[in-house]
């Protein structure tokens, strides 16, 4: 037992430098060497980053620069395209009529009605939004009706009815071609047995007369900007319109 201990002693006497060496290597790299380059590989990770988001930007601004310049011609004409200039309701509410007996059986339809409503200006002439009244302070038209000279108004149209599902399914795919430019403002479907109700309202628009017309409307001048070229002014960008021409 003395003997194994006297060199169990020996051993750890010689090994007693290397040991003392290895963790001083040890404690070197973890205090010295490990910390600083965490931080460094941390520091290229977002050095990278950087460098794509930089990219990307630089991207932008060459597409953005690219941009033709916007046509307020061609927007005002697309709009009085879009929106018909005569009253649409009578037909639009004969087209709803048609597509719920053309989609739902005989035997499948029930409560079938369509009201309407006053018509109501919605924007004055000049892109100048109508005073607010109790009909429409809560909840007014598109906004980006304003953008455009133009007298604009809107009526209220409801339909209700109840049948299968694949019916009003259909209706709903025919609100998509309608002769002038309509506002889907609620959809409301209540399930019942056998049958499903739908309460559609929406909101048939009619242009009026236009304070400038198309072919007189001129983009105005755009103000420089220091250290930026002059580009052409930003105008109404006519989004696509449900309808077609009135």
């Amino acid at each position: 037992m003395n003997v194994n201990t006297g060199r169990l002693g020996d051993a750890i006497t010689r090994l007693l430098p290397f040991i003392i060496v290895v963790a001083i290597v040890t404690f070197a790299y973890f205090w010295f060497i490990q910390t600083p380059l965490n931080a460094f590989l941390r520091a290229r990770t977002d050095v990278t980053a950087l460098q794509s988001r930089l990219k990307t930007a630089r991207e932008a601004v060459a597409r953005a620069g690219g941009v033709p310049a916007v046509d307020l011609l061609a927007s005002m004409r697309e709009f009085e395209k879009q929106m018909s200039k005569d009253e649409k309701v009578s037909d639009i509410a004969a087209i709803l009529a048609k597509a719920v007996l053309d989609a739902a059986p005989a035997d499948k339809l029930k409560e079938f009605r369509i009201e309407t409503s006053d018509r109501i200006k919605a924007i004055e002439g000049g892109g100048r939004a109508a005073p607010a009244s109790s009909s429409n302070a809560l909840a007014g038209p598109d906004p980006r009706f304003s953008l455009f000279p133009v007298e604009v108004s809107y009526t209220p149209v409801k339909l209700v009815f109840s049948s299968t599902f694949e019916a009003i399914a259909t209706v709903m795919w025919k609100v998509r071609d309608l002769p002038t430019t309509v506002e889907v403002r609620s959809a409301t479907l209540t399930r019942g047995l056998p049958l499903m109700k739908m309460e559609l309202l929406i909101w048939v628009y009619q242009r009026g007369e236009a304070a400038v017309s198309s072919e007189q409307a001129a983009p105005p001048d755009a103000p420089a900007v220091p250290g930026r070229p002059t580009t052409a002014p930003v105008g109404p960008r006519v989004a696509r319109l449900t309808g077609a021409e009135g």
